[in-house]
C-alpha cells in the first residue's frame, strides 16, 4: 500500500506535514468524490477508487512517502 505526504502551512509560520495511507485517503475522501462524480452525470467506472486517489494526489500536491516495514 502506498503512503502520501502532504505539506501545509502551520499557524506559527512553519510548515506542517502529514502522511496518509491510501486507505485513510479513501475512507475520508471517496464518499464525497463518488457523490460529486456520480452527480455530474458520469458513469462510475470500475477503477473509481484509483481515479479518486489520483485526483486527491494532484489536488493536494502529494508526494509518495516510502515507508520501510
Amino acid at each position: 500500500m502506498k503512503h502520501w505526504r502532504i505539506v501545509y502551512p502551520g499557524g506559527d509560520g512553519e510548515d506542517c506535514f502529514e502522511v496518509l495511507s491510501e486507505n485513510q485517503i479513501l475512507d475520508y475522501y471517496f464518499p464525497k468524490w463518488f457523490a460529486m462524480y456520480a452527480a455530474s452525470g458520469h458513469v462510475v467506472p470500475d477503477n473509481a477508487e484509483q481515479m479518486c486517489l489520483d485526483d486527491w494526489v494532484v489536488s493536494h500536491w502529494a508526494v509518495e512517502e516510502i515507508i520501510s516495514e
